[in-house]
């Protein structure tokens, strides 16, 4: 049985969903819980990148000059990739993505959408944790911990775009009978 884009272990439509559809719609309640998880994981993606934005241009305007990360920085992108993730994978076992709704171009824009931001987040990534090359030498715990943080956030970023694209596939299909 395919279980389409939405790889939740619950279908739509299924006894065991959370959210009770009829001919194809999802509830209201059902709707409504789907937008506010999609605006919270909208608003981690958005502090995560706005803190990669932000390390960018301090970066750019001091150039040759090395920028060590504040402590309230990191934290906000640990907090930020740790709820994005907590409501990604609630979202992802409770609510299924709507069905029933078509918008071509919406659906295309957000496709695109999850597309430029998992590039531009992950090039931003890239320069904010090596953005000096004598700091290149740093020892093997501080390499860890910038790598597995590197790690976790790009992949918070994935399932973000990963869920818009989810939305986006959505609102191109046509409903199935």
């Amino acid at each position: 049985m395919s279980r389409g884009l939405d790889a939740g272990p619950k279908q739509a439509g299924s006894p065991a969903s959370a959210t009770p559809i009829a001919n194809g719609n999802p509830s209201r309640s059902g709707l409504l819980s789907y937008a506010v998880l999609l605006g919270a994981q909208t608003a981690c993606a958005a502090v995560m990148l706005a803190n990669i934005h932000a390390a960018f241009r301090i970066l750019i305007e001091n150039l040759g000059t090395p920028n060590a990360s504040t402590p309230r920085s990191v934290l906000d992108l640990l907090i930020a990739a740790g709820l994005g993730q907590a409501f990604y994978w609630y979202r992802l076992r409770t609510t299924p993505v709507p069905a029933g709704y078509l918008s071509l171009p919406l659906g295309h824009f957000l496709a695109f959408s999850s597309r430029l931001g998992f590039i531009w987040g992950g090039a931003l990534f890239s320069v904010y944790f090596l953005r000096h090359a004598p700091e290149l030498a740093l020892g093997p715990l501080d390499i860890a911990w910038r790598g597995a943080l590197l790690v976790a956030i790009l992949f918070a970023l994935y399932c973000y775009t990963l869920e818009l694209e989810r939305l986006g596939a959505a609102l191109q299909a046509p409903p199935t009978l």
